[in-house]
Parts: structure tokens; C-alpha cells; sequence
């Protein structure tokens, strides 16, 4: 507690170091387009699967190495703009909705490569908007004079997650009333938990978000 307020004092005094902040705005731009590729994965014909995937692969990488670098800049950096267990749980909440956008594909490709439902497809623009969203309130940490629009953004990332929870109990129930292949049943029961866990990660950044802007309220 003490360590954490000295923190805080000292990065009130000392000159506004951006490399974090930026750092953090570079990471949610690969977030959001790992998500758009999902979008269009989600929808496109099976026959470009392949060519989606790999950008998704390429972007995942990106942001691991950008996650890799802040945690990195963390052993050398005296003052830091938050506390350093913030800025490590935030960078490791938004690297966590990138790694389960990579699962979603990676679980489709593992099962065959099947196609995508409808549903699937309306989960991967739910993704989407939370991954804006998500984006939207990181830019905005920058200046906590922007404190309100940011618990604002963070409602909206949760109201997203409930469109979510819908749009897969719909899917679930017309699977388990139409599907009778216990292989294909399977596969997408396991890529609509996918898709919901990826849009649970987005609110669980979320709620980091919001936690380190009360604590600046």
C-alpha cells in the first residue's frame, strides 16, 4: 500500500511518461483488427479460411510482442503513469481477448475447418464492436479528465457481453434441435463457448479499465 502510494506521488510530480500509454493504444489497434479478421472469418466462404487465419496468427504475434515489451519496460522504468500490477493486469487482460480471438479459428481448423453458422457470424460482429469499444477506452486513458466517458465505455463493453450470452443460447438451441452428428455437434457447441469467452475477456479488460479509473476519480 505505501509502495503504491509513493508511486502514485512521485508519477504525479515527475514529467508524463507516454511510452506505456502508447504502448497500450499500439496493443487494442491489433486487438481490433484481430477482430475484424474474425468478423470476416466468421462470414466469408470456407475457401478463404486459410488466408483470414494467417493474418489472425501474424496479429496475434504482434500483440504478444508488444505485451512482451511493456512487461519488460516494467523492470526499467523507476516511474510508471499506474501502479505496475495495473499496467501488468491490463496488458495481460487485452493479450487474453487476442489469444481466444486465435482459438476460434485454431478450434475450427483443428475439427476440420467446418463452416461457420449464422450465428457465429453475428457473435463475430458482437467481438468486433466489444474489441472498438475496448480500444476506445484504452485511447481515452491517456487523460483521466476523460474519467466518465471511460466508465461509460466499460457499461457498453457489458451490455455487448449480454448480446453475446443471447445470440449463443439461440445458436445452442437450434443446434442441439437440428444437429444429429455428434462430430459436428461438438464442434460448434466448443466454437460458440469460443466466441463468448472471447467477448468475456473484452469486459474483463473492461473491468480492469474501470477499476484503475475509479481509483483516479
Amino acid at each position: 500500500m505505501a509502495h503504491s502510494l509513493i508511486t502514485r506521488l512521485l508519477a504525479a510530480v515527475a514529467p508524463k511518461d507516454e511510452k506505456f500509454f502508447n504502448l497500450f493504444d499500439s496493443h487494442a489497434k491489433v486487438l481490433v483488427e484481430a477482430a475484424k479478421r474474425l468478423a470476416i472469418i466468421s462470414s466469408a466462404p470456407i475457401s478463404e479460411f486459410e488466408l483470414h487465419f494467417a493474418e489472425i496468427r501474424s496479429l496475434e504475434t504482434q500483440a504478444d510482442s508488444i505485451a512482451r515489451t511493456i512487461l519488460l519496460s516494467l523492470h526499467k522504468s523507476f516511474i510508471t503513469p499506474l501502479d505496475r500490477s495495473e499496467i501488468k493486469d491490463l496488458i495481460m487482460a487485452l493479450d487474453d481477448v487476442v489469444d481466444y480471438i486465435e482459438d476460434i479459428p485454431t478450434k475450427s481448423s483443428l475439427y476440420g475447418k467446418g463452416e461457420f453458422t449464422s450465428e457465429m457470424a453475428a457473435l463475430g460482429q458482437i467481438v468486433l464492436r466489444a474489441a472498438e469499444k475496448l480500444a476506445e477506452a484504452v485511447n481515452l486513458m491517456h487523460d483521466m479528465t476523460n474519467a466518465v466517458r471511460i466508465i461509460e465505455i466499460c457499461g457498453m463493453i457489458g451490455e455487448i457481453e449480454s448480446d453475446a450470452d443471447r445470440v449463443m443460447r439461440q445458436g445452442m438451441e437450434r443446434l442441439f434441435k437440428e444437429e444429429n452428428d455428434p462430430k459436428t455437434l461438438i464442434r460448434i457447441k466448443e466454437m460458440y463457448e469460443l466466441y463468448e469467452e472471447a467477448v468475456d475477456r473484452c469486459e474483463d479488460a473492461a473491468d480492469v479499465i474501470h477499476g484503475i479509473t475509479l481509483e483516479r476519480i
